[in-house]
């Protein structure tokens, strides 16, 4: 009886731990809706984005505007693997359009995360 209790808590523990991405391989800057939510467009400039995110994985110049681009990839062992990009637009004199998060079908670079994924 003791035996069985032991290994259900630890099936249960291991279950839980996979449900937080416990040890889900990740590469990147993953930047949260929270951390998103804090800058405004109009107002926000791109030394803040730096200082509170770092320095962006991507840069572009399309029309004018300045993208840089905050690449994630996270493998997990259970549920959907995350595969995506933040995006900040940026006009000429450094203030923030817009953002907004994209997903990828494009190849990563990185074996394990394109096999993962399917690619």
């Amino acid at each position: 009886m003791k035996k069985s209790l032991v290994l259900a808590a630890a099936a249960a523990l291991m279950l839980s731990a996979c449900a937080t991405d416990f040890m889900a391989y990740k590469t990147g800057t993953e930047v949260t809706a929270e951390q998103l939510a804090q800058f405004q467009p109009g107002v926000s400039t791109q030394p803040q984005v730096q200082a509170a995110i770092g320095a962006p994985n991507r840069r572009e110049s399309l029309n004018g505007k300045e993208l840089w681009y905050y690449d994630f990839n996270k493998i997990r062992h259970v549920g959907a693997n995350v595969n995506e990009a933040t995006v900040f637009e940026w006009d000429a004199s450094g203030k923030l359009l817009q953002t907004y998060k994209t997903g990828s079908t494009a190849r990563t670079g990185n074996a394990l995360i394109d096999a993962a994924n399917g690619r």
